[in-house]
């Protein structure tokens, strides 16, 4: 539980667009939301569903005149619990209708199948990684976190790179993939503004969160070389400000890309140090990438060493065996 405690004042931190800082139970510690005033009042993010998110949020509204009910539209960076945990209960107060990338549907609507299947998919990947059977309860914590921390809901407008966010004239949908499928970010060309969410974030480096496919038969996406490609697509762009969900606005992207590339092939030859040792699986890297955190942040980190394998892959610089189940890596 973080013990971090947001301001509950909102903050005007670029021309109409308001930061709301929120607590979450989560160690990433609060999420940045942000009220941008344009033809409709529109809400980029909710925060988890808690009483205390609830409460904050609303204390952050008034600060700057507004009630909840007010809001008409809202926009989700992606998928995950700290930024769209919330949505149900502000739409049963607004009526605001929901704007997100399609990928985020099955999730935000909890479908019933798709969840199922991305049980089945992450065991599969977990056995395969050569994760322990008594780590395997990581897969039923993923569904309980879902049902505590967000409620099922409904996406009313799907949105697609480059085109204009209804209700805000001047701001464009930017999909950013690689924290997660579904994610994206706003930017505003008048004065080179980008909501970021978890895609550029000052103080610490984006997970590329592994997930399964939304075609059920199709392979997994490569989440790390997404992240990284959305991020060259980022550095290539005139950006003056970076408000991001989490911690203080970015200012000077360009440095702060090139240090998380740059960070990110230093561990890919770390991994590539320690196949030199011999084959190991993809657990095995990780416990020893990541020697304290990876039993408390199992899907964190095991992303994290998938995501520098498929790099190798690529490559051509890793090779793979299949044996009982379990993949082993080696140079």
């Amino acid at each position: 539980m973080t013990t971090e405690r947001p301001n509950r004042q909102a903050a005007e931190v670029a021309k109409g667009v308001y930061l709301l800082e929120i607590p979450t139970p989560f160690s990433v510690g609060p999420v940045n939301l942000y009220v941008i005033k344009g033809e409709r009042l529109t809400l980029v993010d909710t925060g988890p569903l808690t009483d205390e998110a609830w409460e904050t949020f609303v204390a952050g509204l008034k600060s700057i005149g507004i009630r909840p009910e007010e809001i008409e539209q809202i926009v989700l960076t992606h998928h995950h619990v700290d930024h769209c945990g919330q949505l149900e209960r502000i739409r049963r107060v607004s009526g605001a209708s929901t704007l997100a990338h399609p990928l985020a549907i099955p999730y935000v609507e909890m479908d019933e199948d798709f969840l199922s299947f991305h049980d089945r998919f992450f065991y599969d990947l977990y056995k395969e990684s050569g994760v322990p059977n008594d780590k395997l309860i990581i897969i039923q914590k993923y569904q309980k976190l879902m049902m505590t921390f967000s409620e099922r809901s409904r996406i009313d407008v799907p949105l697609k790179h480059e085109q204009t966010v209804p209700g805000l004239p001047g701001w464009r949908v930017l999909y950013t993939p690689g924290h997660s499928q579904s994610h994206l970010s706003l930017f505003r060309a008048e004065d080179r503004v980008m909501i970021a969410g978890d895609h550029i974030i000052k103080r610490i480096s984006s997970n590329a969160f592994i997930e399964p496919p939304r075609d059920q038969s199709a392979a997994r996406p490569l989440t790390l070389v997404q992240y990284r490609t959305a991020l060259q697509m980022c550095a290539d762009m005139e950006i003056d400000l970076a408000l991001s969900g989490h911690g203080e606005p970015v200012v000077g992207h360009r440095e702060l890309i090139l240090q998380r590339l740059q960070r990110n092939w230093e561990r890919t030859d770390m991994l590539r140090h320690l196949l030199a040792e011999g084959e190991k699986t993809a657990y095995e890297l990780t416990a020893m990438l990541f020697p304290i955190l990876y039993e408390k942040e199992l899907p964190l980190t095991l992303s994290e060493t998938l995501g520098h394998i498929d790099l190798l892959t690529i490559l051509h610089q890793v090779e793979c065996r299949k044996k009982e189940g379990v993949l082993y890596y080696s140079l």
